[in-house]
């Protein structure tokens, strides 16, 4: 979302109380304590964005914190918002400024997805190489290209992924834990929106499209979250969704 500050600024209004925000940390907190990971632990997050996710790891007490990001507008909100020391990096030189095996944990969340065509791989490389053996990546990313639309446009995505398409990017280097599409019993919905957007996109040529990141109605944003929530306990493998949570061990 280089260039797009109204983007970085509905993000930074939005990230602590919309729905898909919430479940998508959510997910991150729990991966962190299922899996063990001590507060002392190292943790990059890489693509930081406007810090929501960094603020609310801040506030379940783990302590080793880094991050960064491309965009000076998303650091800004994030420097604010978490009170760490965030850097103004590339993912594709994460090598550049960190040493090797420094970080128990990195978390990037819908960064490589930013990408030009092919980057990606190489974004992949960097983060195992700065990430410890046996540490572990935590990856959201969106998925499948029946969800896009027009806000993939607005906010710079140029690939949606399979559990395939991640399988090819990541197996060399590390165990698939997990691997989750979701939302799912949202997807129709979803589905329907992306759709309309893809129609009106067709029958437009506007260029000056606008995200999905807006508040819905508060009823129906607590509506959202709790269907997601309750998918998330119950329904532990879901056949499609917008999104694609995926946890990676790196070899020992």
């Amino acid at each position: 979302m280089i260039g797009r500050a109204h983007e970085y600024e509905a993000m930074a209004t939005c990230e602590t109380a919309l729905w898909w925000y919430k479940c998508l940390h959510d997910y991150t907190i729990n991966a962190l304590k299922k899996n063990k990971v001590a507060t002392n632990d190292a943790i990059l997050d890489a693509g930081c964005g406007t810090g929501g996710l960094l603020k609310k790891i801040i506030a379940e007490e783990y302590s080793n914190l880094q991050g960064f990001d491309l965009s000076p507008d998303a650091l800004e909100f994030a420097s604010n918002a978490t009170g760490l020391p965030l850097k103004l990096y590339d993912i594709l030189e994460v090598s550049q400024h960190y040493e090797p095996n420094s970080f128990d944990v990195i978390i990037s969340h819908d960064i490589i997805c930013l990408l030009p065509e092919g980057k990606d791989a190489l974004a992949i490389s960097q983060l195992f190489r700065v990430l410890k053996p046996g540490g572990l990546l935590i990856m959201n990313l969106p998925a499948l290209s029946a969800f896009k639309g027009t806000h993939d446009l607005a906010v710079g995505i140029t690939k949606r992924y399979t559990k395939q398409s991640i399988r090819s990017l990541v197996g060399e280097y590390g165990k698939i834990e997990s691997m989750v599409y979701w939302p799912f019993l949202l997807s129709f919905p979803v589905y329907l929106t992306r759709l309309a957007q893809r129609a009106k996109l067709r029958n437009n040529s506007q260029k000056n499209f606008k995200s999905d990141v807006k508040m819905p109605d508060r009823m129906l944003n607590e509506l959202f979250y709790q269907l997601s929530n309750f998918e998330n306990r119950v329904m532990k493998a879901k056949p499609w969704g917008s999104s694609l949570f995926t946890l990676v061990r790196k070899e020992i």
